[in-house]
């Protein structure tokens, strides 16, 4: 239910937002405040605009790397893939097989990690086909495997950063502060001044909702992380088709869990020695 109330484009949101504070700065009775009042409102919204900077702007550079190295990532799969057309049809084939089914265990997948079974499979199959004529391409295609480990390694530990429960607790708090006092902002019956206020209001509520929207990666900036690999898929695994694709993840999933299980099998007589 939230997830879907944050996929509401932000233009709605603002005009609800705007028309819900015309509504409530009609209804509620907005007192003159005293000075102690005053002095507390200036210093809760120096400290909130003080705290939440610092918080957005963590999550705007958390976007913006996750972004780039998406593109990292694209690169490096696109320059796999220029390599493979110097390979035989058949083994360039395989090969793009395996990097579909690599790019779907990626595209995404906000659990994504450096260690990866599909991952495992492309490198396996490139180290194994080093032979012939292809060895030397199939050697360049291994290194560029390679270096998607770290890709992901990086979008594990950008995606693991987040904001944590007391850093949203102090941000509502201050938050909710700084909007109580300005909507106790007497307006004097004054139609300019009420939309002012609903104006500041609004403004205030959508930098929350920002915020929100960029640690939940729900925010328009997030959404085209993915966009990059999206469109290469598309472009270049055209000639694969989904049953290709569905039989090879079948065949590694089977295997890794053959692995783990003989791996229990030969932890069990160590245990009980």
């Amino acid at each position: 239910m939230f997830k879907r109330l944050l996929m509401i484009r932000m233009s709605i949101i603002t005009w609800i937002l705007l028309i819900f504070f015309l509504l409530i700065l009609e209804v509620i009775h907005q007192q003159k405040l005293t000075p102690g009042q005053l002095a507390l409102f200036s210093v809760n919204s120096f400290l909130f605009g003080y705290y939440f900077a610092p918080l957005l702007n963590a999550q705007k550079t958390r976007v913006a790397n996750l972004i780039t190295v998406a593109r990292q990532e694209e690169t490096t799969i696109l320059d796999i893939l220029t390599q493979s057309h110097l390979l035989g049809d058949k083994r360039r084939h395989q090969l793009k097989i395996r990097l579909k089914v690599y790019l779907d265990s990626v595209i995404g997948n906000v659990g994504v990690r450096a260690d990866n079974p599909y991952y495992d499979e492309l490198l396996y199959f490139t180290k194994k086909e080093e032979e012939g004529d292809d060895a030397q391409v199939m050697s360049l295609i291994y290194d560029r495997v390679s270096k998607t480990q770290a890709n992901r390694d990086t979008m594990n530990n950008l995606f693991a950063t987040r904001v944590y429960s007391h850093e949203w607790l102090v941000a509502f708090v201050l938050f909710s502060i700084t909007l109580f006092f300005a909507m106790q902002t007497p307006v004097n019956s004054s139609l300019f001044f009420t939309v002012m206020l609903a104006i500041l209001c609004t403004g205030l509520t959508m930098l929350m909702i920002i915020l929100i929207k960029f640690a939940t990666l729900t925010h328009k900036e997030a959404k085209r992380m993915w966009q990059p690999l999206k469109d290469l898929e598309k472009e270049h695994f055209d000639d694969i088709t989904e049953a290709e694709v569905a039989e090879a993840r079948k065949r590694i999933d089977e295997f890794v869990r053959e692995s783990k299980r003989a791996t229990q099998v030969h932890a069990r007589p160590a245990q009980s020695a």
